[in-house]
C-alpha cells in the first residue's frame, strides 16, 4: 500500500511538472529507490544512456548511505559502538554536508534524530506516543555536535545513530542533474519523491510548471511555480504521520524536544539550485515554525513557500512572480 501511494503521489507531482509537453522525443524511467517512488524524464539523443547512468548512481548512493541496508557505510558506522569507521568519499561528503547544514540551522535539521524515529515508529504499524522517560532517554543520543568526522573517518557515541534520509534525495538530485548535463541533456525533469529538479526550460522557452502538493489532498496540488534549472523540494506533515487523541504526529522531529514538530505549518517548499541544501532547509524551516522560518529565509536568502494550518500561504519575495495559487481552500498572504 505504501509503495502504491508513493507512486501515485509522484505521478501527480510529475504531471504538474510537465503540464506543457515538448516536441523533442521524451525518454523516461520510473523506479523505486531510497524508500520512495522516483522518475526521470529527459529529452535528447543521449537521454536514455544518461538516465541509465543516473539510476545506477542512485542505487550505488543508496548502498552507501542507507542505514538499513547491511554492508552500507552508514550501517557500519551506526553499529560501531563509538569506534572510528572508514567511509567512502561519497558517504563522507554527504555526512559533511549534513553536519554543515545542521550547524547552519542551529540543529533544527539534525541527522542524528534516528533514535527518536525508531522510538516513535511513525510510518510503521507500531506508531504510538511513547513515555516521556523514553523520549528523554532517546534525546541523550541526539545531537549532531557529537559526530566526529575527519576526512573519510567518522565516529559517534555508542548507541547514537545517523540517518541521512533527510538530505540523501537532495544530494542525489544534485548529482543526477550534473550527470545529465555532462551527457549533453539540456532539458529534463527529475522527480525523487518530494524532490524535483528541472533542467533547462520547456521547448517553447518558458519555465517548467511544477505543482506543490496539497497537504489536505496529497494526490493533488494547490499551487504551481514556474521554474528553470533549479530544484523544488517540499516537506510536510502529510507525508508520514499517525493521529492519536485528535493530534497529528508527523515524521519531522524537533531535535530539542524529542517530539514530532508541532508548529503552525503544514508544509514548506524550498526552491534552490542546490537540492542538497533545499532538502535540509525544508525540514529545518518546518521545525522552526512560520515566524522564525521566515526570518531565517530573509537572513540567508532562501526562497520558500509556506502553507500554514489556517490555510494561508506565504511566499518569499523572489517567488512571487512565478507562484500561482490554484486551490480554492487556500488564501494567499500578501
Amino acid at each position: 500500500m505504501k509503495k502504491r501511494w508513493l507512486c501515485a503521489a509522484a505521478a501527480a507531482v510529475l504531471m504538474a511538472a510537465v503540464l506543457a509537453g515538448c516536441g523533442q522525443k521524451e525518454v523516461s524511467q520510473d523506479f523505486y529507490a531510497m524508500d520512495t517512488a522516483m522518475s526521470i524524464r529527459a529529452y535528447g539523443s543521449h537521454a536514455q544512456d544518461a538516465i541509465n547512468q543516473c539510476v545506477q548512481y542512485i542505487n550505488a548512493l543508496e548502498q552507501d548511505i542507507s542505514r538499513t541496508q547491511e554492508g552500507s557505510d552508514l550501517s557500519a558506522l551506526n553499529r560501531a559502538e563509538g569506534k572510528p569507521v572508514g567511509l567512502s568519499e561519497q558517504t563522507a561528503d554527504v555526512l559533511e554536508q549534513a553536519l554543515r547544514l545542521a550547524g547552519e540551522t542551529g540543529g533544527c535539521f539534525d541527522p542524528t534524530t534516528a533514535p527518536l524515529s525508531d522510538l516513535w515508529g511513525i510510518g510503521t504499524e507500531h506508531a504510538a506516543v511513547p513515555a516521556q522517560t523514553d523520549i528523554d532517554a532517546a534525546l541523550e543520543l541526539v545531537g549532531y555536535q557529537s559526530v566526529k568526522l575527519d576526512g573519510t573517518e567518522a565516529s559517534l557515541p555508542a548507541g547514537a545513530c545517523i540517518d541521512l534520509g533527510g538530505i540523501g534525495k537532495g544530494y542525489a538530485a544534485d548529482h543526477v542533474a550534473q550527470l545529465l548535463r555532462d551527457a549533453g541533456v539540456k532539458r529534463a525533469v527529475i522527480t525523487l519523491g518530494g524532490n524535483i529538479y528541472v533542467l533547462g526550460e520547456k521547448e517553447d522557452g518558458v519555465p517548467w510548471t511544477v505543482g506543490i502538493t496539497d497537504p489536505d489532498n496529497p494526490g493533488d496540488y494547490f499551487a504551481t511555480l514556474g521554474v528553470s534549472d533549479t530544484s523544488v523540494v517540499t516537506s510536510g506533515d502529510y507525508e508520514r504521520y499517525f493521529e492519536q487523541d485528535g493530534t497529528r504526529y508527523c515524521h519531522i522531529f524537533d531535535p530539542e524536544t524529542g517530539w514530532p514538530a508541532q508548529t503552525d505549518l503544514r508544509s514548506v517548499t524550498v526552491v534552490s539550485e542546490c537540492s542538497t541544501e533545499a532538502d535540509a532547509y525544508t525540514t529545518a524551516l518546518f521545525v522552526m515554525g512560520y515566524d522564525r522560518a521566515k526570518a531565517f529565509c530573509e537572513e540567508h536568502g532562501i526562497e520558500a513557500v509556506f502553507v500554514k494550518k489556517d490555510h494561508t500561504v506565504s511566499v518569499t519575495d523572489g517567488l512571487r512572480d512565478s507562484f500561482s495559487l490554484t486551490g480554492s481552500e487556500y488564501t494567499y498572504e500578501e
